[in-house]
């Protein structure tokens, strides 16, 4: 039995998917970050040594060939930085005998590869960060956004937490009406009063997942008709359908193209996704969201990707 892995490595965690050729899942394990710029390259190797293993613990590799893996890791983006981690994996199956083909991919190729079951198409991420991708049918990249949270991220999780805490400030301070979300921040976290969040929030542990978890306020509220959420959520949605748009506008492919959007904000919040589809189908009207017909993580979708590089002999 042949077994493809695929990989879906991010800043908050790690992703790994095993599959047969018939495109069966054999195994899944989750891990850390294995982004470098979060954890330094050798932490990072070291936590892709962990979920590989992890991975690849309950198959019986002494009756099947690890065939192919493919990658697809966020801070993974010069030539020098992806051959750095095809050493790595090399010199890692090698002391395990064991001797698959290695690709490195996008997170667009193998996040498309899973809902679509093809590499090309407009990826929207809203999670934590934001970004934009666009692949064309020849295979050529192009993106938009992905500039962290202190000089981008638009319309993504940290940026509508960060509006979330200002807007209550306001309210607690009566620059704004009061607001849902005052309470509800009230409810989910160790706090008094409202006036705690200046000491909770400028702990050195608190990081911009810590900022991007108060999302939730604003999407619960908003859901209950909050106007100041709705604000929010319908602004931040504005901003990325901006971000879309700049990608868009780079290949005339883009302009009538399918359109996937994932990411916790796209996932949990129907303002947040109703908002973005409606700003961005006004000014392209001919892109299509496909709603995806197997619930399949990127993760899945890079060892699908493996499989037919693999297949293709590339």
């Amino acid at each position: 039995m042949e077994i493809f892995i695929g990989v879906d490595g991010g800043g908050t965690k790690t992703d790994a998917t095993a599959i047969n050729a018939s495109g069966q899942v054999l195994s899944r394990f989750t891990g850390g970050s294995t982004n470098p710029y979060i954890v330094t390259f050798d932490g990072a190797m070291k936590e892709l040594q962990t979920v590989i293993d992890g991975l690849m613990k309950p198959l019986n590799l002494s009756s099947a060939s690890c065939s192919a893996i493919c990658l697809g890791m966020s801070g993974i983006s010069s030539d020098e930085e992806r051959q750095r981690v095809h050493q790595f994996l090399e010199s890692h199956f090698l002391e395990r005998q064991l001797s698959p083909r290695i690709y490195m991919r996008s997170e667009a190729e193998i996040s498309l590869m899973a809902v679509l079951e093809r590499q090309y198409g407009i990826l929207i991420i809203s999670g934590t960060g934001s970004n934009t991708y666009g692949i064309t049918k020849s295979g050529s990249i192009h993106r938009v956004g992905g500039w962290g949270h202190i000089l981008g991220d638009e319309g993504s999780g940290y940026q509508i937490g960060l509006q979330t805490l200002k807007s209550v400030i306001k309210s607690h301070e009566r620059i704004l009406p009061p607001t849902r979300m005052s309470s509800l921040i009230l409810k989910a976290y160790p706090l008094g009063h409202i006036a705690d969040l200046k000491s909770y929030i400028y702990q050195p542990a608190i990081t911009k997942q810590s900022i991007a978890s108060f999302a939730r306020c604003c999407i619960e509220a908003a859901e209950a008709g909050d106007h100041a959420a709705l604000g929010i959520l319908r602004s931040q949605a504005a901003e990325l359908a901006d971000t879309t748009s700049a990608l868009i506008m780079q290949h005339h492919e883009f302009v009538a193209s399918d359109v996937v959007c994932i990411g916790s904000i796209f996932k949990h919040s129907r303002v947040f996704r109703e908002a973005y589809r409606t700003a961005i189908r006004e000014r392209y009207p001919r892109l299509q969201f496909p709603e995806a017909t197997h619930d399949r993580a990127p993760a899945h979708g890079a060892a699908m990707l493996a499989y037919r590089l693999f297949q293709d002999g590339a």
